[in-house]
């Protein structure tokens, strides 16, 4: 696979625009993003050891992403991007314990209340299991903002 990424300004604000191609069957197609989030609120999370996600897989450190649920309030009402959503931040965030990372993918639902100061398109990125280590490492992280575009 080849990713290439353009930016572009405009004034004071910078977008970003992204292409990726695959090759299957040795063709080569193009495919658009999605959607484009912007200022978006992004957290960390560890859980216990065993623990399954949302959608019923093992999370993956640094790779698995939680995300609001369709209905605020509502843990029944799937997840508000669908499972397997590829999640790509418009520049790489620092993950303590991991370095920079830019590609997420949703496979667990966040706190189903929507009233606890986090943006609609917030995303949650799961540290590993509930050590000292990984603790201290996604308090570390804290709450930041990015721009993110889904595939």
């Amino acid at each position: 696979m080849k990713f290439k990424k353009l930016l572009y300004g405009v004034g004071a604000t910078t977008y970003l625009i992204a292409t990726l191609t695959a090759s299957v069957n040795a063709e080569t197609k193009s495919v658009s993003p999605q959607a484009f989030y912007y200022d978006q609120d992004v957290t960390a999370y560890t859980a216990i050891s065993g623990a399954k996600t949302y959608h019923g897989t093992t999370p993956t450190p640094y790779l698995t992403a939680a995300v609001h649920p369709n209905t605020c309030g509502r843990a029944t009402s799937g997840t508000l991007l669908p499972y397997g959503t590829n999640i790509i931040t418009s520049s790489p965030l620092y993950l303590p314990g991991k370095g920079n990372v830019e590609q997420f993918y949703v496979e667990d639902m966040g706190d189903v209340r929507c009233d606890r100061g986090f943006t609609r398109n917030w995303f949650d990125i799961y540290f590993g299991t509930s050590t000292t280590t990984n603790i201290n490492n996604a308090k570390q992280f804290g709450k930041q903002k990015t721009d993110y575009y889904t595939l």
